[in-house]
């Protein structure tokens, strides 16, 4: 239930009132240094959990996974039908990257301010929980607290490496290069530091703390909504992964981290593919099969900052929706044709049963997508499905685990194995043919259809540059866009603030 205790309220608070000068507003406050926090063990718990709540409001106040990771391939349309007359054509705009258009609010476009769409153009919200995280871990690095043992103090400590790292993560795929620091209150001015050194940094923190996390959680209503073992090494073969797409000299040294990671969070044994009868539960989140989710429970206030910026705002209606009057149809569909490509005719596929209705192949608002079909006790209320957001689950880390063998190119049927463990439980045909391309395409293929709406897809799209590829994007980068940034997302030039080592990002200021 993530609370907000006095630590976090008063630093953002007072940082923001009295540090307007100091680089991303971050002031060293003896006050809120630690000496009047971190005295009990319940008050490092509680400041745990305060960090996750940070990321959850970061990542929640705008439409982070949904706009990022899926609108923007432009494999979803706009449904023609309207529920409440209130215009979403902001879908088709961002597919299209004419993203200074989205960001500042056209004439006659107000309904869009309801989404925070500028908000993709501020890092200040993921610096709190950077600095958050950076001032956890140096504080119980300098004190004593009784009742804390030196594995606690360890464990800790490695949560708060593991939300710097995710928070990173999520930075350099939305804007590249980004300041890096790690030290707490840091208030000095800093240039941007190149995307790749900042995941190099990341994947060797990780390297050096996941043994410190639990595989596993006594208190089911921990797992994965706390960092585990298993949560670390999925975020370093994401980590590496996309180092591999960027750091193409060093791109083998990047499959075998990501190998070396997989092998490791596979022979745990310590997850497992739930049977695709029980999507319900995957998507609940918090089942054998997740690694990282936001949480999501209605019953118990814990949502995104916005309801309308989870994944499920676009693409359910009635009667996940509710009330039945204004959510009659999806305000987007999945293109058919993607779809279609996705799932060939006459190939079985329990995805196309547990996850689509009749109306799979609808170019309109009837289409429904049923991985978020959580009914929440809601009456009438405007409120959307209550499942988590899942950031990392197991099976999306077999398949980039799978991706990585098969780049490596010495262990094809290692990777056919793990790719034919996802389809094993799709109950679809099995992978058969020989290595190279061939694999390559069908694990990227495969990810594609198990992580759709999962907020994955562009982002996966732009580190094995199929983001200039028609058969994947629908409105292409060509390669001079993507070498000048294009597939980034504009900064706010309050970045500039106080700042003499800053740039924006140039492909927005043509």
């Amino acid at each position: 239930m993530f609370r907000r205790i006095i630590y976090i309220t008063a630093l953002l608070t007072l940082t923001t009132h009295y540090g307007c000068k100091k680089f991303l507003d971050v002031k060293p406050l003896d006050r809120l240094s630690g000496n009047a926090f971190f005295q009990t063990p319940e008050d490092v718990e509680q400041n745990a959990w305060d960090i996750y709540g940070l990321f959850r409001d970061a990542t929640g106040a705008f439409p982070l996974f949904s706009a990022a990771g899926e609108l923007r391939a432009g494999m979803m349309g706009e449904s023609p039908q309207k529920n409440d007359g209130n215009d979403r054509s902001f879908v088709g705009v961002i597919a299209q990257n004419d993203l200074m258009n989205v960001v500042n609010t056209p004439s006659g476009k107000d309904f869009w301010n309801i989404f925070n769409l500028r908000r993709f153009t501020e890092w200040k919200p993921f610096y709190r929980i950077i600095q958050a995280s950076n001032i956890l871990h140096y504080e119980l690095t300098r004190r004593q607290i009784a009742g804390l043992s030196a594995d606690d103090v360890r464990k800790y400590q490695a949560e708060a490496v593991f939300m710097r790292c995710l928070t990173y993560f999520i930075m350099v795929r939305l804007w590249g290069d980004v300041p890096y620091f790690t030290d707490a209150y840091h208030e000095t001015p800093l240039p941007r530091e190149k995307m790749t050194v900042v995941v190099n940094n990341c994947i060797e923190e990780l390297n050096n703390t996941k043994n410190d996390l639990p595989w596993t959680f006594t208190d089911p209503a921990y797992r994965g909504a706390r960092a585990s073992r298993g949560a670390a090494l999925a975020l370093i073969m994401e980590l590496a992964m996309w180092n591999a797409g960027f750091d193409k000299a060093n791109a083998r040294k990047y499959y075998e981290q990501t190998a070396a990671a997989g092998k490791e969070l596979e022979e745990s044994e310590s997850y497992r593919l739930l049977p695709i009868e029980e999507s319900f539960t995957i998507f609940k989140g918090r089942s054998e099969e997740s690694l990282f989710d936001i949480v999501i429970n209605s019953n118990y206030g814990e949502t995104l900052g916005d309801k309308w910026n989870d994944l499920s705002e676009f693409v359910t209606h009635w009667p996940y929706k509710r009330p039945a009057h204004n959510h009659q149809y999806s305000f987007t569909f999945i293109r058919s044709e993607h779809l279609r490509r996705l799932y060939p005719s006459g190939v079985p596929d329990a995805r196309t049963e547990m996850w689509f209705d009749a109306q799979m192949y609808a170019n309109d608002g009837t289409f429904l997508f049923l991985k978020y079909n959580s009914l929440h006790e809601q009456g009438n209320a405007d409120v959307n499905v209550d499942n988590d957001l899942i950031v990392l689950r197991y099976a999306g880390s077999l398949l980039i685990y799978a991706e990585a063998l098969a780049e490596l190119g010495t262990q094809d049927g290692e990777a056919t194995r793990l790719l034919n463990l996802v389809r094993g439980r799709a109950r679809t045909t099995l992978y058969q043919g020989g290595g190279g391309p061939a694999l390559k395409e069908a694990i990227f293929t495969e990810r594609v259809k198990e992580l759709m709406m999962e907020g994955h897809y562009y982002f996966d799209l732009v580190r094995t540059g199929r983001v200039m590829n028609a058969q994947w994007c629908y409105y292409p980068l060509t390669q001079a866009q993507f070498e000048n940034g294009g597939w980034t997302w504009p900064l706010s030039p309050s970045v500039l603030d106080n700042n003499p080592y800053m740039q924006l990002n140039n492909y927005w200021l043509r």
